[in-house]
């Protein structure tokens, strides 16, 4: 919980300085944890023109399996709140990234069945990829990524696996 704490701060300082040399880019997050769920949603990013040459982005994405494999079937709903940090590796239009990512999951059993099972999990992640630049204000960035905690459901939530993919489409504004 300490790292969500010092990854907000850090990302209200970064995005409270310097508010016209910033950019920020909105978007729609695909993601698949493998053998089990898609889970879709909105993901926001901050860069900083004045921080790391413009290589370093903070942010925050919600995904949710009610947007993806849950839609008409019986899969579980399970919604991700994540704090990330972005790292790519030039300012070229292709470019190698890493991300660190920090949340929370939560569960919806939507039965009183399974009130003895976890329903929330935090969730702290790392990513490696790359990152393609249109010459329009649109970014596509894909990536895998391992999730540092998982669980076989005796504790903590039982379909967070330690394997995803993700591709996550961003529309960029100056600020």
């Amino acid at each position: 919980m300490h790292i969500i704490r010092y990854l907000t701060l850090f990302f209200f300082i970064i995005s409270a300085s310097n508010l016209e040399s910033q950019e920020l880019s909105l978007g729609l997050r695909l993601q698949q944890s493998w053998n089990m769920y898609n889970e879709n949603g909105i993901t926001v990013q901050f860069t900083p023109k004045d921080l790391l040459n413009e290589q370093l982005s903070i942010g925050a994405t919600y995904v949710s399996s009610r947007f993806g494999s849950a839609i008409n079937s019986n899969a579980i709903l399970q919604d991700n709140i994540v704090l990330h940090s972005t790292y790519v590796f030039s300012k070229s239009s292709f470019s190698p990234l890493v991300r660190l990512n920090a949340g929370y999951c939560f569960a919806d059993y939507e039965s009183a069945l399974f009130d003895d099972i976890d329903a929330s999990m935090p969730l702290l992640s790392l990513e490696a990829g790359a990152k393609y630049t249109f010459d329009i204000p649109l970014k596509v960035q894909a990536s895998l990524g391992y999730n540092l905690i998982t669980s076989d459901g005796s504790s903590g939530i039982g379909t967070v696996y330690p394997l995803f993919v993700q591709c996550t489409l961003l529309w960029s504004f100056s600020l």
